[in-house]
């Protein structure tokens, strides 16, 4: 129990707690040893998504770390850590095993740092969640990233074209798979009623050599055709392998 921390209506593992790291590292090679698999896929949890007006209580944990680090890059080096021991016992175990991670589509804005995105996300990957993808794409602790790209051409705060040319540019030879946010076509927002926004979206990533591909969110969304983009998508953009 003192593995966890509670933060608005849920526990999470505190990112800071050795013990808790070393347990989830322990279950990922658990799983790659005894089972058939092709990669380990995480989404976009590490610290979680911040809550107006509360701070992540992770304070005795740090105080008790004996960190010189201020409390943002301990956090940012508690995650780096995990990242890179699972991508060591993975490897370990099966070399050709993949590990992918699915980051929340910003990096940083371009405010907050010159190498950041021409965006003004509201959270951030290394700011808010304490994700700094680029290192692990970097020093290559992680074989693929698929950034959640979930708006629009055209959006205001973050353009999905300015997002895809950023990632392009920014995977350090990585697989890049672009995530599409389908779940989207329910909305009342107009570019997400229009059946061109998501071919528009692959013509425009396949212009990239460094994008390998697409993955949607989600596939239930599927159930309901939305916008015709199941027959549009098997009859079209993804008739030939």
């Amino acid at each position: 129990p003192e593995w966890f921390l509670t933060y608005g209506d849920k526990k999470y593992f505190d990112p800071g707690n050795k013990q808790a790291q070393q347990h989830v590292v322990n279950v990922v090679k658990d799983i790659v040893r005894r089972y058939d698999i092709d990669a380990i896929h995480m989404d976009d949890y590490f610290y979680p998504y911040r809550i107006a007006g509360k701070e992540f209580p992770d304070y005795t944990s740090h105080k008790l770390s004996g960190t010189t680090l201020p409390k943002d890059d301990w956090r940012r080096s508690n995650v780096d850590s995990i990242i890179k021991a699972l991508n060591t016992v993975i490897k370990n175990e099966k070399p050709y095993c993949k590990f992918g991670i699915s980051p929340f589509g910003v990096w940083r804005n371009k405010d907050r740092d010159p190498e950041g995105s021409n965006t003004k996300a509201g959270q951030t990957n290394y700011d808010d969640l304490y994700a700094d993808i680029l290192l692990w794409l970097e020093e290559g602790w992680v074989d693929y990233v698929a950034p959640q790209l979930y708006w629009e051409i055209g959006h205001k705060l973050a353009d999905f074209q300015e997002l895809i040319n950023w990632w392009s540019l920014n995977s350090y030879g990585r697989h890049v798979y672009i995530g599409h946010g389908i779940y989207r076509s329910g909305e009342r927002n107009a570019a997400w009623k229009n059946p061109k926004e998501l071919p528009n979206q692959l013509k425009l990533l396949r212009q990239y050599p460094s994008v390998q591909g697409s993955i949607y969110f989600s596939s239930k969304s599927f159930d309901r055709n939305p916008n015709g983009w199941n027959d549009s998508l098997r009859l079209n953009y993804f008739k030939e392998p």
